[in-house]
């Protein structure tokens, strides 16, 4: 192909020309070509390495040449610590770091902005995210399937969708650059140490991974097909003190207890996920070239909660009867007349991914090339939380306990009480708090659906500092929903005086809390909601919306590779012309539909140059206008209205305002608007960096970048006067506007741009082979990597806002040795507090400052050396992963007289134990 060079590595390094990149499965396949670190000759007696240093080869070349600034991971280590999810080992990246969610790194933060702040990509492609928002749950994403990670720190013109914080663009290898038939087989037995927590969910599972990758003899058609099936365990002792100044008190001694409602217990789960990737890979000639890919993954994610929540304040008939310590605060309480309510809460999701992408490419002459891309991928997904209560009798009538609480400082507490809430013949089926019900049921349901479709030109210039110039048009076409689905549970025909005995066929035993000291019964609540002992109440106050985006991208990037003087230099200057048109469909006060749409344009430059001052010494410049459309709930048009009766009043008893009182915005106005803002705009940031990045071998490099963003239209909530014209006219309150059209001005309260703000931060990374120092140490490595980031925003008054996902410090390590089949690895990471996101009862999103956290795991292994024979190719290796078992913890700050801040007690604490992979992989 006439434009080869340039084509083939702005597929490698941009992402933006997708589908060359494509799904394969060998990333278990290239970890275990890499299971021996042997330098060899092939027989064309070329140098051939393998093993761990092979992927840091890798994962380096493609950073150096790379014309963005880039952190890459490559498929050993992906394939080898950890594989139970690519966050994990994309955390360990320079600026990366990852939100554990039950037990599994889930979400990526890059540079001190959350998950919400930054896009992901599949082979370039913007994709669907399981979630309710914008961030990929990146467990839904096999590693075995996956063999490299880029993490985009600046984009360019042509990238196909880059946020405020970066992109994450997880690839396949491409079957023909693979020049032989490749077949892999894999078994992993996975345990966790913590043990059955419940007895009806299993400590143990199973990871199989099976792949397959052939050509043609000519070597122009190359197909891959990869399935893995596994089964991963997850045992969770869950503590919720609830810290907040909202929910502790103040003894007469200064000493802060609790005094609201802790819920603590046992949480299994299992994550079962089947996924299959198939690629066809089509290149008769070098002027054309065709890529089909397809990936689908089916995860069933299931758990079960089984725990207290303990109402000790005033309100619930507790009483709290001293507490101990010198604050500030207690060691120790003590409350009697506690009536816990035992809570079995089935939880868990189904969710299906599926997307396909075509792409193809010609040379029409020499200088002159076309590339068509097409991508669709679609998510649907169905959620249960469905809580079954039970007690010693409802609404407090029967027997009461009294606990003590101790309140180690690691927010580690336990408690110790009176009654065996194990023995069934302490515990009925009841409403013991006398909240009207017996249980709750909610099933929310996603569907999110993605188009996007690309047509670019290229033309290479024959000399000269210019490259190549593109032009092209990039269209993304999205639709997600959400609906809620909330239901009450009633007691039915088998309840008497408001209880029913737990029936024994449903009882599986008793749970294990550790060192908490709640354990409760264990029964299976699944056959009550059919079995008439529930009574369903479909909720009033679900919440459903739907929100549609249209994007048009139209840009134009002039690729440069030249001299600059001496100075070789590469690199691109590009500018991107995005027109949005998106709209929201929810619901208004009185059930009405409620459509709510804006559009808006954004014009954002790029450059990106990389100056080669040395032999293999760089130094690179980048600077850019980047954005992050606002979360899918804010843009939800699910919106109330209040009418103000002293500004305005319904005269004739219809339920509609038809007469003006007084009007005086913004102290008096007729119509008050709260809940999402679908007009809202995306966040901006503009962005400048520079970095330094010295090469010293294949395997060893030192890298000092520094970064600044400037940040604005920041979204908080906030009070503003706006025009309500639409939203009145929706709620069928438009009449009173005909006479009175001023009443359209009115105040509306939730998320609005207006805030701004900075992050300035420095990173610093070494990488080394240490055979490189001295050939005794031979098969050494190692990495260590430090970012920091000093983040502001500020709200209205000035006063800084948290951003999610931000720490100020996190760093990552490694330590390797790999020779002669054998391998050991150990490696940790590292974050200070950061506003993590943890779940409401609503399934919503809500902030919780986060403690520290330090992730130390392991692995040895060992692959048979053995050219031939039976054991030719097998290798065996053992993981351990959270080895110090950190927990996840969260805080609030505790307030004194006076206000101010004297302290910070957990709130939140979750211990998840240690995870223990034992694999058997073969090459064929």
């Amino acid at each position: 192909m006439g434009l080869k060079r340039f084509t083939a590595n702005a597929r490698l390094l941009s992402g933006a020309a997708t589908g060359l990149a494509l799904v394969a499965m060998a990333a278990p396949a290239a970890a275990q070509d890499g299971n021996t670190t042997e330098v060899t000759e092939d027989e064309d007696n070329a140098i051939v390495v393998t093993g761990i240093r092979s992927a840091i080869q890798t994962s380096l070349d493609t950073k150096r040449d790379a014309t963005s600034i880039v952190e890459v991971i490559s498929a050993e280590d992906l394939g080898q610590l950890p594989d139970l999810s690519i966050a994990d080992s994309l955390a360990r990246l320079p600026g990366v770091t990852a939100q554990r969610v039950r037990g599994r790194s889930q979400q990526i933060s890059i540079r001190g902005l959350g998950p919400d702040f930054s896009l992901a990509l599949l082979n370039g492609r913007e994709v669907v995210s399981s979630g309710n928002n914008r961030g990929i749950e990146f467990d839904q994403f096999p590693s075995e399937l996956i063999s490299q990670g880029i993490v985009y720190k600046t984009g360019d013109a042509r990238l196909a969708a880059i946020g405020i914080a970066g992109a994450v663009d997880l690839r396949t290898v491409r079957p023909l650059d693979y020049n032989e038939r490749k077949i892999t087989a894999q078994a992993t037995y996975v345990l966790n140490d913590a043990g059955q927590r419940n007895p009806d969910f299993p400590d143990d599972g199973y990871r199989f991974f099976g792949s397959y990758i052939d050509q043609n003899a000519a070597g122009t058609l190359g197909w891959s097909l990869g399935v893995t099936v596994q089964s991963n365990p997850q045992q969770t002792i869950s503590r919720e003190l609830k810290t907040n100044q909202f929910q502790v008190t103040t003894d007469a001694n200064g000493v802060i207890y609790p005094s609201d409602n802790p819920r603590q217990g046992a949480v299994s789960r299992e994550f079962e996920r089947t996924s299959i990737a198939g690629t066809l890979q089509f290149e008769p000639s070098d002027d054309f070239a065709l890529m089909i890919d397809g990936f689908y993954t089916d995860t069933q994610d299931s758990g079960i909660f089984r725990g207290t929540e303990t109402p000790i304040a005033s309100w619930s008939g507790a009483q709290f009867e001293g507490a101990t310590g010198n604050g500030p605060f207690a060691d120790s309480a003590t409350y009697s007349a506690v009536v816990p309510i035992l809570r079995t809460d089935t939880e868990g999701n189904d969710s299906e991914i599926f997307a396909i992408g075509a792409n193809a490419d010609f040379n029409v002459t020499d200088n002159i090339s076309l590339i068509l891309d097409y991508g669709y991928s679609t998510l649907s997904r169905t959620d249960i939380d469905y809580e079954s209560y039970a007690g010693t009798g409802p609404a407090r009538s029967g027997a009461q306990d009294t606990l003590n609480f101790t309140f180690p400082r690691n927010g580690e507490y336990s408690i110790n009480g009176l009654i065996d809430y194990t023995d069934p013949a302490n515990v009925l089926l009841t409403d013991p708090g006398g909240w009207g019900q017996v249980g709750f049921l909610r099933e929310p349901e996603i569907n999110d659906e993605l188009h996007q479709l690309r047509a670019e030109f290229a033309y290479e210039f024959n000399g000269g500092l210019f490259d190549s110039v593109i032009a092209g048009w990039l269209y993304t076409d999205r639709e997600k929903d959400f609906d809620n689905n909330g239901t009450f549970l009633r007691a039915g025909a088998g309840f008497v005086d408001g209880a029913a005995p737990i029936p024994t066929g449903l009882i599986r035993g008793a749970t294990d809390t550790g060192n908490l000291g709640q354990n409760i019964i264990a029964y299976d609540p699944s056959g009550l909601l059919t079995d008439g002992t529930y009574l369903l109440e479909r909720a009033t106050d679900d919440t459903e919306w739907v929100v549609n985006e249209e994007v048009h991208n139209l840009y134009v990037q002039a690729n440069i590779d030249g001299m600059l003087g001496e100075i070789p230099v590469r690199g691109n200057i590009g500018l991107r012309y995005a027109f949005t048109d998106q709209s929201s469909t929810g619901t208004i006060s009185g059930g009405f539909v409620n459509t709510v749409g804006t559009d808006y344009e954004d014009f954002l430059p790029s450059a990106n140059l990389s100056f080669e001052v040395g032999t293999d010494t760089f130094i690179r410049l980048a600077a850019a206008k980047t954005i992050t459309r606002s979360r899918l709930d804010q843009l939800a048009a699910n919106q109330n209205i209040n009418v103000n009766p002293l500004s305005c009043a319904d005269t004739d008893g219809d339920q509609i305002p038809d007469t003006v009182l007084g009007f005086n915005p913004p102290q008096l106005v007729c119509f008050n608007l709260s809940g999402g803002n679908p007009l809202l705009n995306p966040y901006e940031s503009l962005s400048f960096d520079v970095s330094f990045e010295k090469y010293f071998s294949p395997g060893s490099a030192i890298i000092i970048a520094a970064f600044h963003k400037d940040l604005s239209d920041w979204i908080i909530d906030f009070n503003e006067i706006v025009d309500l014209t639409q939203p009145i006219e929706n709620a069928g309150f438009g009449s009173i506007l005909t006479n009175a059209p001023e009443l359209a001005t009115g105040v509306f309260s939730g998320p609005v741009n207006f805030a701004d703000g900075s992050i300035t931060g420095i990173e610093g990374t070494v990488r080394v082979d240490f055979a490189d120092l001295t050939s005794a140490l031979e098969g050494f490595g190692g990495f260590f990597s430090y970012t920091y980031a000093d983040a502001t925003v500020d709200d209205q008054n000035d006063d800084p806002l948290p951003i999610p996902g931000y720490s100020d410090e996190t760093w990552s390590g490694d330590i390797f040795y790999e020779r002669d089949g054998f391998r050991a690895k150990l490696a940790a990471r590292y974050r200070s507090g950061f506003l993590s996101e943890v779940q409401n009862f609503d399934g919503s999103l809500a902030g919780a400052d986060a403690r520290d956290e330090l992730i130390l795991d392991a692995q040895i292994g060992y692959t048979f050396q053995n050219d031939t024979g039976p054991l030719a190719g097998l290798g065996i290796l053992v993981e351990a992963f959270n080895l110090t078992n950190e927990p996840f913890v969260t805080q609030n700050d505790l307030l004194g007289p006076n206000g101010a801040v004297i302290g910070a007690f957990p709130s939140r604490h979750e211990i998840y134990g240690r995870t223990f992979n034992f694999t058997i992989r073969k090459n064929f």
